[in-house]
């Protein structure tokens, strides 16, 4: 075990080495900074590495669509670090981005990289937290032009790890044990009208309100909108099981909101009816990755999938419009 110990302590001198090297070819640096568990394990690295003095951390903001307490969690992380931070404006070309459909790692080029690179030039090494977790990281690379990513070889498990080992304080929305993110990841459809955007963040935020006023410990919490573009229907995944009281506040508290149509609990195997673009529905790698990376972890039972061609020229990936249990 000590010299299991010993081999991760190397791995960890190894990577802060590394970012000093890589940072050497640069002006500045800068952490793209979204205050999850893998930003802000990057952030801390960069700063043991270069010091605060060299290192900004910025937060690409989505304004509504920032999920509930992810603010409070950033500016926590900030004080708490001590570095000099910003925010840029995003919203907009996120909702350009997800109007065509779900698409999280477009989303990470278009609204997160290319607004960083466009802002602090070429000259700036851009620090992220993509890692062997993330489809970036299991099919990217380490260091693309200005772009660097140091959790590159990591696995979740060795990031948790890292946490405990170096005492970096993580602090969780509460939505998934291992990957949290932006509001518009729970929506399955194109966000095509105001309405959609405003059903998944108002039920999300229901949902997570709720279980942190009653200190519910959640390993799986979110509100997942399918439809038609007519027709928000929430699916509400929580895990563990909540007791009878609290459900019936979520229950009661997203049915109260005029963008719900209609509300069900995942308590039993699902199947989702997907209607995708004809090219991504050719292509079974990118489904695999749909259903195996995306979908499926932020379910609490299992998902199985009736794939269809969809005719909706403006569709870029895929909309979930139905499901069975």
């Amino acid at each position: 075990m000590e010299a299991v110990e010993v081999d991760f302590e190397k791995r960890i001198q190894g990577v802060i080495h590394e970012i000093k090297d890589v940072a050497a070819l640069y002006e500045r640096v800068v952490v793209a900074f979204s205050g999850g568990i893998d930003s802000t394990v990057a952030l801390f690295l960069s700063l043991l590495a270069l010091g605060k003095e060299k290192v900004q951390a910025c937060t690409i903001d989505w304004e509504e669509y920032f999920p509930y307490r992810a603010r409070e969690n950033i500016d926590f992380l900030v004080s708490y670090f001590q570095v000099s931070h910003l925010y840029l404006p995003g919203k907009n070309i996120i909702e350009e981005v997800v109007s065509r459909g779900p698409a999280c790692n477009l989303c990470t080029r278009k609204a997160k990289l290319e607004i960083l690179q466009k802002y602090f030039g070429e000259k700036t090494l851009i620090v992220g937290g993509a890692n062997q977790s993330d489809s970036w990281g299991r099919r990217g690379l380490k260091l693309v032009r200005n772009t660097y990513s140091p959790l590159f070889d990591f696995t979740k498990q060795d990031i948790f790890h890292l946490c405990q080992t170096l005492d970096i304080p993580v602090r969780r929305i509460g939505e998934n044990n291992l990957r949290e993110g932006c509001a518009l990841k729970h929506l399955y459809k194109p966000l095509a009208a105001k309405i959609h955007g405003q059903a998944v963040v108002k039920a999300n935020n229901v949902l997570l309100k709720s279980i942190h006023q009653e200190g519910f410990p959640s390993e799986i919490a979110n509100v997942k909108i399918i439809g038609t573009l007519q027709k928000n229907q929430a699916l509400i995944n929580l895990r563990p099981v909540p007791h009878p009281t609290l459900k019936s506040i979520i229950s009661q508290g997203i049915m109260e909101l005029e963008e719900i149509d209609s509300l069900t609990w995942i308590e039993r195997p699902i199947t989702l009816i997907i209607r995708a673009n004809p090219g991504l529905y050719r292509n079974l790698e990118s489904k695999y990755w749909i259903e195996k990376g995306k979908i499926q972890p932020d379910f609490v039972q299992p998902v199985s999938f009736q794939w269809m061609p969809s005719t909706n020229r403006r569709l870029r990936t895929f909309q979930v419009v139905d499901f069975w249990l």
